[in-house]
């Protein structure tokens, strides 16, 4: 799909993955590393643990499908060939601090004299501007400083990290939508412009919105694991298995109740379950009654009861069958290993064998993020070796970028990026309406189409506007679909799906992220619609895919997490996998899911050929988990529940400060930073002591616990020592520099005077993102999409309406 264009990617460990996401789509991507290497290729894990510039597997991990070139940045007799490289780029990334590569005359303003439509993108741990822009941010300090670390782990123990580095990813893949967009503005302006990402914004994401808590006066959320407090009550969501843990997905939902009459049924079967009250209650408003105070935990225990009985006598395996088979809301939770050899992945053939360098066997690496139908991902190039591609990229003759030509149209300077793309968006959830956020973001005009009779489950779910229950005050759902127009719609009406196929006929991009099968009986799936358009792009997105043995595994993010792997990386290594906050696999698919379509769009562009995408969360989220998939599949071995400990940085953790549940994150990478840090604490004789493990964190956590957070980071940062407090969610909102980056938008409600949602994660310096004005309620577009985009005159809007087809 992005065959035509090439990209110079300067990034370190700070922003791989934006470049990994680019080649796999079909970029030339070419790394520029420094003499001796990038910094990347000293990251663990290692080939058979042995540290060494071609052992790397986070290298390998994030640097197939890409060539390799050693020039010095700094160096003057480099500095032809680099310049070279850069005049014939269409795209180039970096992660250098804010202003160095300015320093170096490699800065946007200076580059884009001489290659006026290169799009350079920027990965930074704060962003270009701001107050924290030059502060340092490896990966568990973007973690605290994103607030995902607050809210993963157990109540009653500090905060946790994911210990595969987590920060990189979300901001990489952000910055791969990010440079697609911009692409998108190239096409009409024929310049290029900086795409400036934040790994601490990008992290937000993963917050599930509740770092809205504070301006829409929801309650502060707490850091809980294997469960959920509604009104003061615990649910439990984890239980026991005979060899293992199952976790359960929110099965008292509006959206989700059914899910729970069969888990009692099931229960029923099984001898445990003779209560009948239990198997006739009404669990699609058990929250919401429990909200109102009409049912309490002792309610619930019962239940609880019933569970732990039946979960007790079973085995993880029996669990999946049962998930499959009676489609339930639940998952075992499983290894990375058990993931990777499973029947599921099997039959879709996800992992891809690659012949590696220097190795008597192929390796197994994470597949294609998405499947499709037209222009399929392939992998065709290892990771390069050091410099490998030296000879070649210097004797090629000049490059003339891609993005060159043909010759803009003078008529759309001024337009969004995405202006003309019109989007069809029957997605729900969470994966799904963030990546076509994005796109309206953008430009593109996206007609988002629900119906109170199928309850949109983040309309069900919080934070809430003044902290009350109500769908239209749901932060996350206004969050996600804000700058869409609205459409109430049964699409299981016959009259309903009339109104979907006439916007079929509008639309460049069909949505969809119902549960395979759901769409064929209704004559909705890409064979039909294609059939109406032949230029069609849809993309389906779900938890395992549309094909393979565990296709009906429906659910939410949080499960697809414990099958692939996250829940045992975040976690002590004496406990329960706690697994990491929220509905994990959605915040990843999310991004996925709009580079899939963006580039699908591209493609569509240049060929003129629609076609189908199989995006699948549990596939897509392994390439967050890729240098532990790596370990599985090269040295054998998986390694999980680490507390916040790292294999390469020492002393590494999340300790006490003053006040409750108050904590700072220290990341010392190097030995000049941990002297900088026993010069802070006034404790030369640390020194010598850098590895103490538990006796060292025990030594540090002295020091910090008397001492306020935000003296002590400030402190820190001042002398080079990566710290950051654990922001919570009023922290968050409180935090000058995502303040600086504009993250919190407040937008007109039709309930309540306002309300307040996230900004696009995206700073595009030629192209801002739309402003959104007026939250989405319930059908607020009807009118304007059937009579100004379908032009239906007002008598068969009325009638479609009477008839109930519009709710």
């Amino acid at each position: 799909m992005l065959s035509p264009y090439r990209v110079v990617d300067f990034t370190d460990e700070q922003g791989l993955l934006c470049g990994q996401i680019l080649a796999d789509l079909g970029a030339d991507v070419v790394r520029v590393e420094p003499p001796g290497g990038s910094s990347a290729r000293r990251v663990g894990p290692y080939l058979d643990d042995e540290p060494g510039t071609e052992r790397s597997l986070h290298w390998w991990a994030y640097s197939r499908n890409t060539r390799s070139v050693v020039l010095d940045i700094e160096a003057a007799s480099d500095r032809d060939a680099l310049l070279r490289l850069i005049a014939g780029a269409d795209f180039l990334v970096e992660s250098a601090r804010p202003g160095r590569m300015a320093e170096l005359g490699l800065g946007y303003e200076e580059l884009s004299r001489a290659n006026p439509g290169l799009i350079y993108v920027s990965i930074t741990p704060f962003g270009q501007t701001g107050p924290k822009a030059d502060w340092l941010g490896p990966d568990l300090i973007a973690m605290a400083a994103g607030g995902h670390a607050f809210l993963t782990g157990e109540a009653d123990r500090p905060p946790l990290r994911v210990s595969v580095p987590q920060a990189h990813a979300h901001a990489g893949s952000d910055a791969a939508v990010g440079a697609l967009v911009a692409h998108f503005a190239r096409r009409k302006t024929g310049r290029g412009q900086q795409v400036d990402v934040s790994h601490q914004q990008s992290v937000t994401l993963a917050t599930m919105f509740r770092s809205l808590d504070t301006p829409l006066e929801e309650a502060p959320a707490r850091r809980i694991s294997g469960g959920v407090f509604i009104a003061g009550n615990w649910i439990p969501g984890r239980y026991a298995l005979r060899d293992g843990s199952v976790v359960l997905g929110p099965a008292w939902l509006p959206s989700t109740g059914h899910f729970m009459k069969r888990l009692l049924d099931w229960a029923q079967e099984r001898g445990l379950c003779d209560d009948p009250s239990l198997l006739e209650e009404d669990w699609s408003s058990y929250a919401m009654r429990m909200l109102a105070k009409q049912v309490n935990a002792e309610d619930f225990a019962p239940v609880d009861a019933i569970l732990t009985k039946l979960f007790a006598g079973l085995d993880k395996a029996e669990i999946m069958e049962a998930v499959v088979s009676r489609r339930l809301l639940m998952a075992p939770v499983l290894s990375v290993g058990e993931i990777i050899d499973g029947e599921q992945f099997a039959a879709r053939q996800f992992p891809v064998t690659l012949e590696q360098p220097g190795l008597d066997h192929g390796v197994r690496y994470p597949g294609p993020v998405a499947k499709f139908s037209k222009t399929p991902i392939r992998y065709h190039r290892p990771p390069p070796r050091l410099d490998e591609h030296r000879a070649e990229l210097l004797a090629e003759a000049d490059r003339s970028p891609a993005s060159a030509s043909p010759a803009p149209d003078p008529a759309l300077a001024a337009a969004a990026p995405l202006e003309g793309v019109k989007v069809l968006d029957l997605f729900w959830i969470l994966a799904g309406p963030g990546a076509t956020r994005t796109l309206a973001d953008y430009g593109a005009t996206v007609v988002h189409v629900e119906s109170k009779k199928h309850l949109d489950t983040l309309r069900a779910i919080p934070p809430y506007r003044f902290n009350n229950p109500h769908p239209e005050g749901a932060g996350g759902f206004q969050s996600v679909n804000a700058n869409k127009l609205g459409l109430a719609l049964d699409i299981h009406d016959e009259r309903g799906r009339a109104i979907v196929m006439d916007l079929v006929q509008w639309a460049d991009v069909v949505t969809e992220s119902f549960a395979p099968g759901v769409m064929a009986p209704l004559g909705l799936d890409y064979a039909s619609l294609s059939a109406v358009k032949s230029d069609l792009i849809m993309i389906s997105s779900c938890l395992m895919g549309q094909t393979g043995p565990w296709k009906n595994f429906t659910g939410f993010g949080n499960l697809a997490a414990a099958v692939t792997g996250f829940q045992g990386h975040a976690g002590w290594p004496e406990g329960l996998p706690s697994g990491p906050h929220g509905a994990y696999t959605d915040f990843i698919s999310a991004r996925y899911n709009a580079a899939a379509i963006l580039a699908a769009l591209e493609h569509r562009e240049r060929t003129g050929e629609g076609q189908y995408i199989d995006q699948s969360q549990a596939e897509a989220a392994l390439h967050f988990l890729a240098p532990a998939f790596l370990d599985y599949t090269v040295n054998g071995r998986v390694r999980e529940q680490m507390g916040n400990r790292d294999g390469e940085k020492c002393p590494h953790g999340i300790y006490p400060c003053t006040g409750k549940d108050r904590w700072i994150a220290i990341a010392v990478e190097d030995d000049h930073q941990w002297r900088a840090l026993c010069a802070a604490m006034e404790r030369p004789d640390l020194e010598g002591h850098r590895e103490a493990g538990e006796t060292l964190d025990a030594e540090i956590a002295k020091w910090t616990e008397g001492q306020g957070g935000a003296e002590l980071e400030s402190l820190l940062q001042a002398r080079g020592v990566p710290a950051h407090r654990v922001l919570d969610t009023p922290d968050l909102y409180a935090c000058p520099q995502l303040q600086h980056r504009g993250h919190y938008i407040d937008v007109a409600c039709e309930i309540y005077q306002s309300t307040t949602v996230e900004s696009s994660r995206l700073h595009l310096s030629e192209s801002p993102a739309k402003v959104p004005e007026q939250a989405l309620s319930s059908g607020r577009d009807n009118r304007y999409v059937l009579e100004t985009i379908l032009g239906y005159d007002p008598e068969r809007i009325a009638a479609l309406a009477e008839a109930w087809v519009l709710i």
